[in-house]
């Protein structure tokens, strides 16, 4: 599969040398910790990428640093909810990014994003609310599910019954899983823009969100319990392209698809198959060294506090090598004891991300040096895959098996 992709990139790169002269030469590629790559420094790959960009919507946002991981970043261009058939209006996908950009307080998705919002009919009031921590109080009829929907999720990672009913009223169940797959594409650029410290698009501008203890108002919820939201369909109740999903599953087109997202991407599937297709390539593909994928993923499961993906990856990292104390430890929330080098290079590095929405000097470098700028890329890729399917997962109140009992309990502060 790498070399079929490796062969179609560079199909790719020769048509489009042909078709644009090579148009992403003079593309001025921006970034931070992730310095911008120049067209003759990159691989054919990369040229393949910068060419279409170039020719295309501009090379812009998390392209520089995606750029390091070619056939990553097409995968992750396939889960976005923008750029395949989504119910959801302009005005709904634009409030949920910039929730999304609020809480990981990502500031360049903020500043273009916001001007998006509000150009789609958002209003400066709610947008102003949102930058500054609070509860809009003039939330439209079909705004206030959206944002009761997204603010309990991020807040308390989980979502009651009232409000998903509420979400399912006004956006029918393909809606909130394009919902859902929007904010796990935007969260993916915002740990990369976070990480990058990716600078603003021109020095004049100034960063309008500040930092905050809860950039999102904290809901007050209750766990939920019953039964799963996204039920299973029966052969005779699916459209023609859930089947072609389901063939595909079903013959191998799509290797190891996880159990849990499954009922839930069966609802928008060509969404569903891009991010089944991003989940063969974390699991099967990244060349990361499997035991620091693994960890990435129990810490990035803690984090979202999805029990199912917890419990999938428990024996996945036991099998790679990680030790059980370690991997309980996570599961308890405690700092775990006696990690070797590289794994507490990466367990740094994905903690501090997830706590603070950002990483320090000294947890960057210890990164780089253990992962190389490639392997980060793939580290966040890996997060930005479980963080979508933990919500998704936790959405759908995907049950663990009947014998199985919960490994996390709840916390405040699941990561210490």
């Amino acid at each position: 599969m790498i070399f079929f992709m490796r062969k179609i990139l560079l199909l790719v790169s020769t048509l489009s040398c042909f078709a644009f002269g090579q148009a992403g030469a003079n593309v001025q590629l921006r970034g931070d910790r992730f310095p911008g790559l120049r067209y003759d420094q990159m691989t054919p790959e990369q040229k393949a990428l910068t060419d279409r960009a170039a020719a295309g919507r501009g090379a812009i946002g998390t392209f520089n640093i995606m750029l390091r991981s070619p056939e990553l970043s097409e995968l992750i261009r396939g889960t976005s909810g923008t750029r395949t058939r989504t119910q959801l209006p302009p005005k709904q996908t634009e409030l949920g990014i910039i929730m999304n950009a609020r809480y990981w307080t990502t500031q360049f998705e903020w500043l273009v994003h916001r001007q998006a919002a509000e150009q789609a009919g958002l209003s400066a009031a709610t947008t102003a609310a949102i930058r500054d921590g609070r509860v809009p109080t003039d939330l439209k009829p079909d705004e206030a599910p959206v944002y009761n929907f997204l603010r309990e999720l991020l807040t308390t990672k989980q979502v009651s019954d009232p409000t998903f009913a509420a979400a399912k009223a006004s956006l029918g169940e393909k809606g909130i899983v394009d919902l859902l797959a929007i904010v796990g594409f935007y969260h993916v650029t915002s740990l990369m823009m976070n990480v990058d410290r990716y600078p603003m698009a021109n020095p004049s501008q100034v960063p309008e969100l500040k930092p905050l203890a809860a950039p999102i108002p904290v809901a007050a919820t209750q766990p939920q319990s019953g039964p799963a939201r996204f039920p299973t369909l029966a052969a005779n109740q699916m459209t023609p392209e859930q089947s072609a999903l389901a063939a595909k599953l079903q013959a191998g087109a799509i290797q190891g698809s996880t159990r849990g997202p499954y009922n839930a991407l069966l609802r928008s599937p060509e969404l569903g198959e891009g991010i089944l297709r991003l989940g063969e390539y974390v699991r099967f593909r990244s060349p990361a060294p499997a035991k620091l994928n693994e960890l990435a993923t129990l810490v990035t499961t803690r984090y979202w506090s999805s029990q199912f993906p917890f419990y999938a990856h428990h024996q996945a990292a036991t099998q790679a090598g990680l030790a059980e104390p370690v991997i309980a430890a996570i599961a308890q929330g405690r700092r775990p004891q006696g990690l070797q080098p590289d794994e507490q290079a990466v367990y740094n590095f994905t903690a501090e991300l997830l706590k603070t929405s950002a990483v320090s000097d000294a947890t960057f470098a210890a990164a780089k040096r253990t992962l190389g700028e490639r392997g980060m890329v793939e580290l966040m890729g890996i997060m930005g895959y479980y963080g979508l399917v933990s919500t998704i997962v936790n959405t759908d109140r995907y049950p663990l098996p009947d014998d199985v009992a919960p490994e996390l309990p709840a916390l405040a502060r699941p990561l210490p």
